[in-house]
């Protein structure tokens, strides 16, 4: 299936996201506390944003990780909400479904020509769209940065690569995130599955690590709904894989939508 690449009418429609309730739990182990998820505050994905140079979208902001509580070494995320990628004014889940189970479009090697954030090379990105995707980007990352894998819905690949309990992506190479958890989610349904697990990569002493997140595999950003997009929120764990101590906090953030129409 192709996007063409053209202006497109749409009807006149309503964009909404919605903030789920998330939970937060205080983990002690082998006596040190981390907050497990990590929580950053007020995070959205516009529908246009992406974290390549030379799209016709949003360039990405930059998220630094400099502020994660000390030994954090994994983060997860939690995304909720819809986008609309093209003139059809259907709602997309964060996995990039349809109410009806059907993937809106699959590319392959999204890069707009110089696969560069902000100059830097990163690698190219091959999935769904409208899912949603990441970059732990270094700015002095040099050399050939790793191309994600494939994250198509028509892989055929055993076991399916977006639904992994966890993943180890490289610097600057791009990785799914979806809404988060293992189940294949469509709009409309609550997520399904366990909590996937992100290692963060290392990087040289003296560089900084940021977070990239966009729609990265669209082709085509000028023609997603102009509102704030993939809604939600995310958060990151410490590393210990089997704590001793949760003191659960329930954070409900309900009751929060964000309206928004437009005339094309």
């Amino acid at each position: 299936m192709t996007k063409i690449m053209r202006a497109k009418s749409r009807p006149t429609g309503t964009f909404q996201i919605f903030f789920s309730a998330m939970t937060v739990a205080l983990v002690t182990y082998a006596g040190t506390t981390y907050a497990s998820p990590y929580q950053i505050p007020g995070l959205t994905i516009d529908a246009k944003q992406t974290y390549y140079d030379n799209s016709n979208g949003t360039l990405a902001p930059k998220i630094s990780l400099a502020s994660l509580p000390a030994g954090t070494t994994q983060l997860v995320f939690a995304f909720s909400g819809g986008v609309i990628t093209d003139g059809s004014n259907q709602l997309a889940s964060a996995d990039g479904l349809y109410s009806n189970g059907q993937t809106p479009y699959n590319f392959s090697c999204t890069n707009y020509g110089a696969s560069t954030y902000m100059g830097v090379k990163i690698g190219c990105t091959t999935g769904i769209d409208p899912a949603v995707f990441g970059v732990f980007f270094d700015p002095n990352f040099s050399g050939t940065p790793a191309d994600s894998l494939n994250f198509r819905s028509d892989s055929g690949i055993s076991q399916d690569p977006r639904t992994l309990d966890s993943y180890s992506p490289s610097v600057n190479q791009p990785f799914w995130i979806g809404d988060g958890y293992t189940g294949n989610d469509v709009y409309g349904a609550a997520v399904s599955g366990t909590q996937q697990v992100f290692n963060i990569p290392t990087v040289p002493a003296g560089d900084s690590l940021y977070l990239l997140l966009g729609i990265g595999a669209d082709i085509n950003m000028a023609d997603n709904q102009n509102s704030l997009g993939q809604g939600g929120s995310f958060s990151g764990g410490g590393s210990a894989p089997e704590p001793g101590t949760f003191a659960l906090l329930t954070l409900g953030l309900a009751g929060v939508v964000v309206s928004r129409r437009r005339r094309y």
